[in-house]
């Protein structure tokens, strides 16, 4: 997982411009996605625990949904018998990461994390603590967390937001299978389009030459 109350910084390498400013600098994030009761059904596996499940709560912005994701939550969904999975508000993910995330709203990255063949479940706009309501009402078990974070520091004089989980013994460290985070996708797609603009600048001189240096060729 990674946010900014995960435990290691895996993000020490830098592009010359912030990555996520990069990829929403031409435009504004305005998209035209609207969930409705039905949509959100089709991505649910429409189960609930059992009487007697372990249920297993894991929280973060899962912005880009990418592959460290897949990982955590498979991880975690290993540790019990139903998954369930705390997506942040836009609002909590732009105060601890900053204004440019995240990329993808609440509802994409929600849908996003439920389509996920380890989730059973997902809260749509988790609060950044859990609390001992949250862990009452949806009967937690145990609450997980991954060990991969973004680069951005928390937030001066800010609570532990698992000190409930860890007051009640029921908090796990999960050590993250791959380094992967949000900004390093973000860092590959912005490489990969200046790849791709330059080969197509190089291109277009070529067809420019070509054209300009073009003979009248006789069908004779």
């Amino acid at each position: 997982m990674e946010d900014t109350k995960a435990c290691e910084d895996h993000n020490n390498a830098s592009l010359p411009r912030d990555p996520l400013r990069a990829i929403q600098s031409k435009d504004a994030h305005l998209s035209q996605f609207l969930p409705t009761s039905r949509r959100i059904v089709q991505f649910s596996n429409c189960k609930g625990p059992g009487p007697n499940a372990r249920v297993v709560y894991i929280d973060g912005a899962f912005d880009l949904f990418h592959a460290g994701h897949v990982e955590i939550l498979k991880k975690a969904r290993q540790l019990g018998d139903f998954l369930l999975v705390g997506i942040y508000t836009d609002q909590i993910v732009s105060e601890h990461r900053g204004s440019y995330h995240p990329i993808m709203h609440l509802h994409e990255r929600s849908l996003s994390v439920l389509a996920c063949r380890y989730v059973d479940e997902v809260i749509i706009g988790a609060p950044w603590e859990v609390t001992k309501d949250m862990i009452t009402t949806f009967n937690i078990c145990l609450v997980v967390h991954g060990t991969v974070s973004e680069t951005n520091t928390p937030l001066t004089g800010q609570s532990d937001p698992y000190e409930v989980a860890k007051s009640m013994g029921i908090f796990q460290l999960l050590e993250s299978p791959k380094s992967i985070t949000t900004t390093s996708v973000a860092q590959r797609i912005i490489a990969n389009h200046e790849a791709y603009m330059k080969r197509n600048a190089k291109k277009a001189v070529s067809e420019k030459k070509y054209y300009e240096q073009k003979m009248f060729v006789s069908g004779d």
